[in-house]
């Protein structure tokens, strides 16, 4: 197989994880519906676009997770480690979050933010791998 055809392959293999992502983003929403973020004494609802872009983060992702994996290409864990020090940095910065999903809310500590800024960094990686060298 050609480089140009190797390509080509690869970026419709990555929108596929985005666009299989994006759908199970918005399927969640459909099924859990009602849901919000309440933060710093503010709390706003969340609709089915931001957990469909959420979706499409962590299909992302998991291309990118794969590609390292393929490729054996450490400077994922770059990409990881630098989100992950993100998603601690806004959470010691914004600090007080929660959550609230069908009738329960429960707090948001540093690690889930941690992980969440993990998953941007990879989903970053993914795109840089899907987009081209």
């Amino acid at each position: 197989m050609s480089q140009h055809q190797q390509d080509g392959q690869n970026s419709f293999e990555g929108a596929a994880f985005v666009a299989g992502g994006t759908a199970a983003g918005a399927g969640v929403a459909a099924t859990v519906g009602g849901m919000g973020l309440a933060v710093g004494g503010t709390a706003v609802g969340i609709t089915a676009a931001p957990v469909a872009a959420a979706g499409a983060v962590v299909g992302s992702a998991v291309y990118g997770a794969k590609k390292a994996i393929e490729e054996g290409d450490a400077s994922a864990i770059g990409a990881v480690v630098a989100g992950a020090a993100g998603g601690a940095t806004v959470s010691a910065v914004v600090g007080g979050m929660g959550l609230a999903v069908a009738g329960t809310a429960i707090g948001i500590g540093m690690a889930p933010v941690a992980a969440a800024g993990a998953v941007v960094g990879l989903a970053g990686y993914g795109l840089k791998k899907l987009l081209g060298h």
